[in-house]
């Protein structure tokens, strides 16, 4: 299974879910303790944490998921073991034998069932303030890791469904952790930048809105934002995602032993394919569940092993799951995920721009060694000083330095030359007046026939946003405004945070570092 070891020295239990018989991990698995609203959900690869002081208040732990029988497991028995492995049962039958009918005893299709669930969130949902207490955490996936994983325990003040989530919800920081034990690293860390093609979504563009990763997560809910616009293709959940969608009925899935609709819907666009599914009450036709992915379909198959065939590229995908509380659905969880890209590094780049005062040429130097036909010409090369254009007269290859090419500017005269020369003669020692001469390259190569700066190769991540509903408050006090957050810079720096009593019975769920045993 490659299972983890406990990442730190907190008094935690760990463990994981899995499958009972695929003997796969359970991501997104509620787990509870008996007699307590706080709880966790289960991370990517099915791991989670339970703070041990909870044994000492109640020793039955409930682990539920949907499709699966819920299972009951002893607190102090898993407290014997440094790692626990839990296994749910599926629980998944064919269609039920009854059927919905209509006020005229006509039955009810996919997409009525649909319409009834999405007509029902006013009374299903709350409309009154509440609050929710929970982990939150946003951070990357590449080659099956966590990557700049950030972490945090915040509030929620929702004023109720009847509001508009973008205008009236306010936020706020308990706790933040920018977690070591994950790789981290910078330039994946960066906003979305289309124009230079430094970090790009393929075939989307998704707004950066100052970088705060909670602000565009809380957007991609189209539960709580049913009357407004969402994402693409849902759109308004309320009055449009109906028509843009083909429905059908699968089979029942069961939460608690109780069978829920399993809606899935499917759309083809233009080379964009959707897939996902609802999972609505038979009762109430509350929605329990709503996934939703969206793909690129990539029709160029070149390759004689591709013909006939073709790959889908993710572009983002949405899990968003309530569950009932005192006869009102809340959230349990929200991810929202999607990939991007980013380039790799040129295979051929200039390294470094001298100005070589006493032989008064410039010495451009690179990674490798460069084809000398394309140096020498000498349109290859855009001279700039101080943002003026300057001229090139001569260029060519180092003989006894097959990597650096010798370029000898053009004046006008020379004053200007020996100015030129004056300016840089302490350059060494002056980095900062290097910025002030910049070369652009164009159609120069190597030897092996790369291109200067050309981009060949682009490295695929994910972009992770979730929220892990802890506690539900249906009363709260609005707190002041001087430690609510501010959603147009990142969560993660320069937030106020704000003192809560009882901080420790909430945790963050820090998802176990796996290992290669």
């Amino acid at each position: 299974m490659g299972l983890a070891q406990a990442i730190d020295l907190q008094p935690y239990i760990d463990g994981y879910v899995y499958d009972g018989k695929r003997k796969e991990p359970i991501p997104f698995a509620t787990i509870k303790v008996k007699g307590w609203a706080k709880g966790v959900v289960t991370n990517k690869n099915g791991s989670f944490r339970i703070p041990k002081k909870f044994a000492e208040l109640n020793d039955t732990l409930i682990v539920s998921s949907m499709g699966y029988d819920t299972q009951v497991f002893s607190l102090g028995e898993m407290m014997k073991k440094e790692l626990n492995v839990l296994f749910l049962q599926p629980h998944v039958y064919g269609l039920e034998e009854t059927v919905v009918y209509g006020k005229k005893k006509r039955r009810l299709s996919a997409r009525a069932i649909a319409r009834r669930a999405i007509r029902a969130i006013p009374e299903n949902y709350p409309n009154q303030p509440f609050g929710l207490t929970g982990y939150y955490r946003d951070y990357q996936w590449h080659k099956n890791d966590y990557l700049n994983l950030n972490e945090a325990l915040l509030s929620i003040y929702d004023q109720g469904f009847e509001s508009k989530d973008s205008q009236s919800t306010e936020f706020a920081l308990h706790t933040i952790s920018l977690n070591e034990n994950f790789p981290r690293d910078t330039i994946s860390s960066e906003p979305y930048d289309y124009e230079k093609g430094s970090k790009i979504i393929d075939m989307a563009q998704l707004d950066a809105y100052g970088g705060n990763e909670l602000r565009i997560l809380r957007i991609h809910d189209a539960i709580r934002n049913y009357e407004v616009s969402s994402y693409s293709f849902v759109y308004k959940l309320k009055s449009q995602f109906l028509n843009r969608h083909r429905f059908e009925r699968g089979r029942d899935i069961f939460l608690d032993d109780e069978p829920l609709y399993n809606i899935t819907f499917t759309k083809s666009q233009n080379g964009y394919i959707v897939s996902g599914h609802l999972l609505i009450d038979k009762e109430s036709f509350s929605i329990h569940k709503l996934y939703y992915s969206l793909f690129f379909k990539d029709t160029d198959t070149t390759s004689i092993d591709n013909i006939g065939a073709s790959k889908k590229e993710l572009i983002f995908e949405v899990d968003s799951e309530y569950r009932p509380f005192k006869n009102q659905m809340f959230l349990n969880y929200i991810t929202f995920n999607n990939s991007f890209l980013l380039p790799e590094p040129p295979r051929f780049f200039a390294e470094e721009l001298l100005v070589n005062v006493g032989a008064q040429n410039l010495s451009l130097t690179f990674n490798n060694p460069i084809d000398r036909k394309k140096a020498s010409i000498i349109s290859n090369y855009k001279l700039t000083f101080f943002d003026e254009p300057l001229p090139v007269k001569e260029a060519f290859v180092d003989v006894s330095k097959p990597n650096t090419v010798r370029i000898y500017p053009l004046f006008e005269n020379r004053t200007k030359e020996r100015d030129f020369y004056t300016y840089f003669q302490n350059y060494k020692a002056n980095k900062e007046a290097g910025k002030k001469l910049l070369c652009q390259l164009v159609n120069i190569t190597d030897t092996d026939g790369n291109l200067v700066n050309k981009i060949y190769d682009y490295k695929e991540y994910q972009q992770f946003r979730e929220f892990f509903t802890q506690e539900i408050q249906h009363n709260f006090v609005q707190p002041t405004p001087e430690v609510l957050m501010n959603l147009n810079i990142p969560v993660f720096e320069g937030q106020p945070l704000q003192e809560k009593e009882d901080l420790e019975y909430y945790w963050m769920n820090t998802p176990l570092k796996t290992t290669d045993d």
